[in-house]
């Protein structure tokens, strides 16, 4: 399954199946795990796209989601879905 990261920073989006957390490859940043699938990212039109990045570089970053869901890892990550 494909998941979509954003950089908070600078806006940069990612699409990534392999691992749980992504590293901006334009600035470096730790990149937001975005809420919406793969599956509708890519049907979003490129405005969508556009406002939906905008939300992630104006959001405090200490309320982002930097991780993907993984329910293997939820007893040793603090209860992450809790």
């Amino acid at each position: 399954m494909m998941y979509v990261f954003i950089c908070p920073l600078c806006g940069c989006a990612r699409m990534i199946a392999s691992k749980r957390f992504a590293d901006c490859p334009v600035c470096g940043r730790a990149m937001a795990n975005c809420e919406i699938s793969y599956e509708d990212w890519v049907q979003l039109p490129e405005e969508e796209r556009e406002r939906l990045i905008a939300q992630y570089r104006e959001a405090e970053c200490g309320k982002l989601t930097y991780y993907r869901p993984n329910k293997h890892y939820d007893s040793r990550e603090n209860n992450y879905y809790m």
